[in-house]
């Protein structure tokens, strides 16, 4: 079971509902969910104003009016048309007794907390039936719940607290008869005697975390209008990013000091019950969010750093105690936060020096008189003796707070923060830390806030961040693939590893679409169709070799000779190229040592031979560590891997292509993998590497399927009279395997330079005998690797699994350019 909490924001508009239905459509995908829901965006807010405006004596019928016709546009929008008018009765007949109330409220002259509570639980009893209707329409079985009938708390108004044995029992009970969807009110409750109370701050929230508890949830998710808990208010810095993962002690950190995405107390359940909490962004469903924990694991803490967020709060008021009376004087503290206590003053920091001649706390600007009549009255004898000076008070400061995990036991952290405020010139006022480490607070002046929280920021984050402009060259089958792998990992890859890929432009042959600030991946294909300019791929050559970013990395999914063409110019001018076309590093000698040559821009090309595997990786690690190779032998062609698996199992050519062409493992004219051209440029690839100088007119070639007569006809043809083949190519497998041997399409590099790709019949034991389905396997023969090879083997076909051993050279190139991890 997962608890899944939307927040009013996800709810305010019909569009915005329809996609809470499909997170929700997409979540029931994986296994059960229980729905919290908050009423319609400003709903509350405008209840609460309406309420005040009643006990002024003014009329209610506007606000009645316009809940009216805001939940009838929704019913008419969403719901089933069977059940508007049901709803629209329903409706009508909460409106009616929220009018009594607010008609009682205006004869009165005043409103009661119990009231109060009335008035403002009337959102959520408002929105649930439609948000289980809108479900029902998407054909989801749900039904709305009164969280009144689940949750029952203390005979408090305005931030009750809930009785959480209680409570389970009556969730446990009600879940067990209701196997639909609920759809539960979040924010409201109900005393032991029925009176409705509502949860305070954070309400649906707690609302979510308390089923959560009670149901044993395996996780409990906040969706809200954020990408999650953010390493900083984004509004104070631009470049802050959403993390990943933080524990439920830094996010109660991070919220006392004024990040506002969650309150912790009202996820207090799901922390001691150990329910991992999830926040996520409704306009964002893609994106991972926030994971929140009890505990982390040290390789997440290791790869985030130390730091996790920055938060400030401001204004505070920072007040100061001192004088000799305060030295060595058991009680002193206990006296003055008594005293604040019993005029409920909340105290956010304290700072006291090991001197004890001075204590250092921070409190709200609105508390500052009462916290000055407290201390004057506890410390009245001192204050006439002259033992302690009155109350030194600042005001117009901020609170400034770095959190996270990784601090704890790790030297130099503070020398960080206040250097990084030291090189703006901004003056610390107070420190504070905690024996957990995991928080180190200082008080800055208010004008110095947004300053502050930037070079603290710029000190965690920015300076281990890498941005890295990638243009890519391609957008059918591989490049669409990595533009769907980039869009999937861009947040993680920005949260976990600080590196931002910024696409800044997308090509085909007759199009471009270039943005400097950045492309969506998961939108460039279809915008670049849309909205493309002519130019083509001469035009995204031009926008890279000219930009002045570090890091340009230039991704060619193409099979274009001439974007192939241009890579010498593109390394030139500092771009680093990573390609899976083979062209040019298959074509003329001549060009591929001027490709070789051009710099300083540095070349990535392991797709161009086995697709997702690491070829060209393990043969360069080979020649680099001193080690010669004499033979390379292999099959380097998924797709005609898995037709000789099929042929070795008895079935007939034709089938077998049929099948590998329903997978997509083919061209669109099968001829374009059967004629063998494709692993003699392969084979070429891999026998440059090691130190041949071929070309490709050197390899022997031997075709899968001959030229004759198969070339002349055409595809449709070609597939009509493919079975004419059947029996032939039968024969030549029986005959291998009476033989005791495997008929295989082997591409082999001989000590003597030799090059041949064509059929041939291996023994048992040779590594290509035991290959399945569309694996490639390249078996590397050398001095460390004689008679037993090293063999790289694993699938070889699909364009997902090319375009994920780009998007590895891709992270390469990143890493090896600017030395990140």
């Amino acid at each position: 079971m997962k608890v899944i909490k939307f927040g009013g924001s996800s709810l305010a508009t019909p569009e915005r509902l329809r996609g809470v239905v499909e997170i929700v459509a997409r979540a029931l995908g994986e296994g059960p969910v229980a729905v919290v829901i908050s009423a319609f965006g400003d709903v509350t807010d405008r209840l609460l104003a309406g309420l005040e405006q009643a006990r002024d004596g003014g009329d209610p019928s506007p606000l009645l009016r316009a809940l009216a016709q805001r939940h009838r546009d929704a019913i008419a929008e969403l719901a089933p048309a069977a059940e508007h008018a049901s709803l629209v009765a329903d409706l009508e007949r909460r409106l009616a007794g929220l009018g009594a109330l607010l008609d009682g409220v205006r004869v009165l002259g005043e409103a009661s907390p119990r009231t109060r509570d009335r008035v403002l639980a009337q959102g959520e009893l408002l929105a649930a039936p439609i948000v289980a209707a809108a479900l029902r329409r998407r054909g989801i079985d749900a039904s709305s719940c009164d969280a009144r009938r689940l949750i029952v708390t203390a005979a408090r108004h305005g931030g009750a607290r809930a009785d959480f044995a209680a409570t389970r029992a009556r969730v446990r009970r009600h879940f067990d008869r209701a196997p639909e969807v609920q759809v539960v009110t979040g924010f409201i409750a109900a005393s032991a005697s029925g009176e409705t109370t509502t949860l305070g701050r954070g309400g649906s929230d707690t609302t979510a975390a308390l089923l959560g508890a009670a149901l044993d949830a395996e996780a409990v998710e906040l969706w809200t209008d954020v990408d999650g808990v953010m390493s900083a208010d984004p509004r104070l810095v631009a470049g802050a990013v959403p993390l990943a993962a933080i524990s439920y002690e830094e996010l109660m950190e991070l919220s006392h000091f004024g990040a506002q995405v969650v309150h912790p107390p009202s996820v207090q359940p799901t922390r001691s019950h150990g329910i991992p909490l999830w926040i996520k962004n409704s306009f964002r469903p893609e994106l991972p969010g926030t994971r929140v924990s009890r505990r982390l694991e040290p390789a997440v803490i290791r790869a985030r750093g130390p730091v996790c967020g920055i938060a400030s709060l401001r204004p505070i008021a920072l007040l100061r105690l001192e004088g000799e009376g305060l030295v060595g004087v058991p009680g002193i503290a206990m006296r003055l936060f008594e005293a604040l206590a019993r005029r409920e003053v909340n105290v956010i920091l304290i700072s006291q020096a090991s001197s004890e001649h001075t204590l250092c706390f921070a409190v709200d600007p609105q508390d500052v008189a009462r916290t000055r009549e407290g201390v004057a009255a506890a410390f009245a004898l001192e204050l006439r003796s002259d033992l302690v000076r009155p109350l030194v008070v600042e005001e117009e400061m901020a609170v400034l707070a770095a959190v996270g995990e990784g601090m704890r036991q790790r030297p130099g952290i503070a020398a960080r923060l206040f250097a990084a405020l030291g090189s703006q010139g901004i003056n610390v006022h107070a420190i504070a830390q905690g024996s957990s480490e995991r928080n180190v607070s200082l008080v800055v002046r208010g004008a110095d806030e947004v300053r502050a929280v930037n070079a603290v920021h710029n000190a965690f984050f920015v300076a281990g961040r890498r941005t890295a402009d990638v243009a890519l060259a391609g957008t059918g089958a591989v490049g669409a693939q990595l533009l769907a792998q980039l869009a999937r990992q861009r947040s993680k890859l920005l949260a976990e590893r600080l590196l931002e890929l910024r696409l800044v432009g997308v090509a085909n042959s007759r199009r471009q679409l270039l943005d400097g600030a950045g492309l969506d991946p998961g939108s460039a294909a279809s915008r670049l169709v849309e909205e493309g300019d002519a130019g083509g791929f001469e035009g995204l050559v031009e926008h890279l070799a000219g930009g002045r970013h570090s890091l340009r990395i230039f991704v060619d999914c193409t099979a274009s000779e001439a974007v192939a063409g241009c890579y010498h110019r593109l390394r030139d001018a500092g771009v680093t190229v990573v390609t899976a076309n083979k062209r040019r590093l298959s074509g003329p000698l001549a060009a591929y040592r001027r490709l070789l040559r051009s710099g300083p821009g540095r070349l990535y090309y392991e797709t161009t031979v086995g697709a997702g595997l690491p070829v060209i990786r393990t043969l360069e690690d080979l020649l680099a560590t001193g080690d010669r190779v004499h033979r390379i032998e292999g099959m380097l062609s998924g797709t005609l891997g898995f037709l000789c698996h099929r042929l070795a199992g008895g079935e007939a050519l034709s089938a077998a292509l049929a099948e590998a062409d329903r997978r997509g493992y083919t061209e669109p004219d099968p001829r374009d993998d059967l004629g063998g051209l494709d692993v003699a440029r392969k084979l070429l690839i891999l026998a440059r590497l090691a130190g041949r100088e071929l070309e490709l007119e050197d390899l022997e070639l031997e075709p899968f399927l001959p030229a004759r007569p198969w070339a002349g006809y055409a595809v449709a043809e070609l597939w009509q009279r493919l079975p004419e083949a059947d029996a032939e190519y039968a024969a030549r497998v029986a005959a291998s395997a009476g033989r005791g041997e495997r008929l295989t399409y082997l591409a082999r590099l001989e000590a003597g330079g030799r090059a041949r790709v064509g059929w041939a019949s291996v023994a048992a034991d040779h590594p290509c005998a035991g290959l399945t389905g569309g694996e490639n396997l390249v078996a590397f023969y050398t001095d460390r690797y004689g008679e037993e090879p090293l063999v790289v083997r694993g699938p070889g076909a699909g364009p997902e699994r090319t375009a994920a051993g780009v998007f590895a050279d891709l992270l390469r190139a990143v890493a090896e350019g600017e030395g990140g991890p």
